[in-house]
Parts: C-alpha cells; sequence; structure tokens
C-alpha cells in the first residue's frame, strides 16, 4: 500500500490509495521552565512546528520531553532527550526541527544562556484539523 502525503495549513492531510479517509496532525508546544512568561528568549517565529515528515509517513504518534539550551547569541546550542513516548523514536526528527529555531531575547536582561524544558506531543487522527487539535490537548496531559 503506498501514501501519498500532502501538506496542508498546520495538519497533515494523509490519503490513503484508494481510500477516502483523511487522517489530520498537530503538534503541540508546551514550555515546562521557565514558563513562557518567564523566558529570557522565545522563538522568533511563535507558529506552530511542523509535524515531521518521517514520523508522519510512518503513522507515528507521541511525546517528548528535551532539554533545550539557547546560546548567548540566541541559537539553539545543545537539544538533549529527557523522556519520550514511543521511547527515543521521535527524537532524531525533533531534534532537527528544534535545532533550527531561532532565538529573541524578549527580556530586558542582557543575553545569556538559557536552559529550557519543553514538550512536544506529535499527535495523529481525526477527521477535521479541530479533532486533531482536541486530541493533541488531551494527549499533552498524560505522562510523557
Amino acid at each position: 500500500m503506498q501514501f501519498r502525503v500532502v501538506k496542508l495549513m498546520l495538519g497533515l492531510f494523509i490519503v490513503l490509495s484508494g481510500h477516502a479517509s483523511a487522517n489530520y496532525a498537530e503538534v503541540k508546544l508546551t514550555h515546562i521552565t521557565p514558563e513562557k512568561s518567564d523566558a529570557q528568549w522565545l522563538r522568533t517565529k511563535q507558529f506552530t512546528p511542523k509535524y515531521p515528515m518521517e514520523l508522519a509517513i510512518k503513522g507515528i504518534a507521541g511525546c517528548g520531553v528535551f532539554k533545550v539550551i539557547v546560546d548567548e547569541n540566541g541559537h539553539t546550542d545543545n537539544v538533549e532527550l529527557i523522556s519520550s513516548v514511543p521511547k527515543r523514536v521521535i527524537y532524531k526528527p525533533a531534534r532537527k526541527v528544534i535545532k533550527q529555531w531561532q532565538w529573541k531575547n524578549v527580556s530586558s536582561q542582557p543575553n545569556a544562556i538559557e536552559e529550557k524544558l519543553i514538550r512536544l506531543d506529535f499527535c495523529m487522527g481525526g477527521a477535521t484539523q479541530a479533532e486533531a487539535k482536541a486530541k493533541c490537548e488531551e494527549q499533552a496531559k498524560l505522562a510523557c
């Protein structure tokens, strides 16, 4: 069975050959520490991260908690996996997404290194984008 993947707005619309079914995907980013309101560095573009294509093609959903180090120049210096479900499967695709982020200092403090703990939920399922988003909100409440 072949898959054809088409990117559609914030989600992915996956059409299985010969079937008229849709499966939307959603990504949820949660700032664990520091909370978003207390962070020195925030991403320059505050958009929903893209669902990694390699996970979508395989139909993999899950979550990961990452320690991210932002250096004094606003670059992602290091990404470390703290925990994930499924184990280690989402690390490489998620790391690739996180490493591309650019950061800006949104505080009144001089530039400094900041350690962040973030959670990324990669959710799949639902016949509409709204259903996928609701499913992701529920998944984000579960342990990762």
